[in-house]
């Protein structure tokens, strides 16, 4: 065990069998709280010393990755016709397919196959043993890039791209400057299935990664991003240090001067995840990775080690912390104390205090952001309810990472087949432990009936997204089946 986890694990426990301790940690992570809350609406105000026109390709020269491990053949054939049928020259462009580390043949010859038939326009890779998950990926189809091209654009396996894309992707870098841009992610048939879980993902961009952009901070989300060639290889390319490899870059291209742009235009539209448990798994290895960018980069982004203006340091903190919780201590500390009698104390108190602090974070963002973009009540509430859900993927991503837990990547399974089964057990037991404390407990204080009640909706949030989920899965099923086959 590291000497992070032994420190974390000992002030947990020192804290749970001491309240004094305990007082002191809850009150420094309401701090915490507050600070990150009160922080967005002030960057958001910040002024924005954009610039623009730094740099000129009258016309870029394109390298499109598309990394892939085991994903269903016929999708990643899709995403390649859509890249093979852009109105962009042809010659100034080549496709690179690196496939890593599958291992069923059936997955992978049929994509070979298909790329075999586009001499010239499509390289296709396959390698085994291949270390640093998607990031290894990348700088394996990084180092096969052709010498003349300007820029790398990434693209995932599931994404169908406008036929404009690279068009638009030319227009951007022109107008902006930019040595990197970034498109937003976006999905198919949400519309009338999962319009929620759409709008509870896009609050992302629409609010961190619009705010970065002011800032010319934009951090990288792996696919439909364009960088430039020479920013790429000049930071070292791609790093399989975290499992967030994408936005990792992008504090690194920041750090060593490069400016990057939030393009709000969707280009392209790829897959949901396809069951809670597949949403669930995304939401903590985005989570637990960007903790992990923060523990290794924290000295140049928060410290004068960097050099960064305060501007970029702020907007960064706030794309790597869109869903850093620590509601997960406050959450054990009350339980023990609730067991142990010591439910009256002060400790107690704040310990309620920063569960609650941790939903009104969630209800502000996702209602504010949808009053602000005109969204039906409806999709509002199921927007909220998704972010309810993954609360505690949220608040364990950020423990896990803090105390410094062996990180795994994880790809989003695609074909529908896996993770069909819906609940995880931390919904379970975060419900039917609050509920016991609630009936077995009787709290007094009202700060603690109302904390304990906010720990009950998880579950039923959890329900209703998992019934959005499903109707969605119905309504791809067909595609999926087919994409599959």
């Amino acid at each position: 065990m590291e000497l992070r986890a032994v420190i974390i694990w000992g002030i947990l426990i020192l804290s749970a069998v001491l309240p004094a301790v305990g007082l002191f940690l809850c009150a420094v992570i309401i701090v915490v709280q507050i600070g990150l809350m009160g922080l967005r609406p002030f960057v958001a105000c910040l002024t924005a010393r954009l610039a623009t026109g730094r740099q000129d390709f009258a016309s870029p020269r394109f390298s499109i990755h598309v990394a892939t491990h085991a994903e269903p053949p016929r999708l990643v054939i899709r995403t390649l016709q859509a890249l093979l049928d852009q109105d962009w020259p042809s010659d100034a462009y080549e496709i690179v397919v690196m496939d890593n580390n599958t291992a069923d043949p059936a997955l992978w010859k049929p994509v070979k196959r298909f790329c075999a038939a586009h001499p010239g326009r499509i390289a296709f890779l396959h390698r085994t043993g291949v270390k640093g998950a998607k990031a290894g990926a990348l700088n394996i189809a990084l180092a096969h890039t052709r010498d003349d091209a300007t820029h790398v654009v990434t693209v995932d396996a599931d994404y169908v791209v406008d036929r404009d894309f690279l068009r638009r992707a030319a227009e951007a870098l022109h107008r902006t400057g930019a040595d990197y841009v970034q498109f937003p992610q976006s999905y198919v048939a949400t519309t009338t299935t999962a319009p929620g879980v759409d709008a509870e993902l896009e609050e992302y961009f629409r609010t961190n990664a619009a705010a970065a952009d002011e800032a010319e901070a934009v951090l990288l989300t792996g696919t439909l991003c364009v960088i430039s060639k020479t920013a790429l290889v000049s930071v070292g390319g791609w790093s399989g240090a975290t499992t967030t490899e994408d936005a990792d870059l992008g504090v690194r291209l920041c750090h060593a001067g490069f400016a990057g742009r939030f393009i709000n235009r969707v280009v392209g539209k790829g897959l949901l995840p396809l069951s809670l448990r597949d949403l669930e798994r995304q939401r903590y290895r985005w989570c637990s990775g960007n903790v992990q960018i923060l523990l290794r980069h924290g000295r140049t982004i928060l410290t004068p080690a960097g050099e960064f203006e305060l501007h970029k340091r702020l907007v960064i903190l706030t794309q790597l912390t869109a869903w850093f919780s620590l509601a997960l201590v406050p959450f054990a500390l009350l339980t023990v104390w609730l067991l142990t009698g010591q439910g009256h104390t002060v400790a107690a108190a704040l310990a309620a205090v920063a569960i609650l602090l941790a939903l009104c974070d969630i209800v502000s963002r996702v209602v504010a952001r949808g009053l602000r973009d005109g969204q039906a009540l409806p999709v509002i509430l199921h927007a909220l309810a998704c972010r309810i859900a993954l609360a505690p993927q949220s608040a364990k991503a950020t423990f896990d990472a803090l105390a410094g837990c062996r990180l795994k990547f994880v790809v989003t399974d695609k074909s529908g087949g896996k993770g069909a089964g819906s609940l995880s057990i931390c919904h379970l037991m975060v419900f039917l432990t609050a509920l016991l404390l609630l009936l077995g407990g009787h709290p007094a204080e009202p700060l603690i009936r109302a904390a304990l009640l906010a720990l009950l909706l998880p579950l039923p949030a959890a329900l209703l997204t998992d019934r959005s989920l499903r109707a969605y899965r119905a309504t791809i099923a067909s595609p999926v089946k087919e994409v599959s086959a």
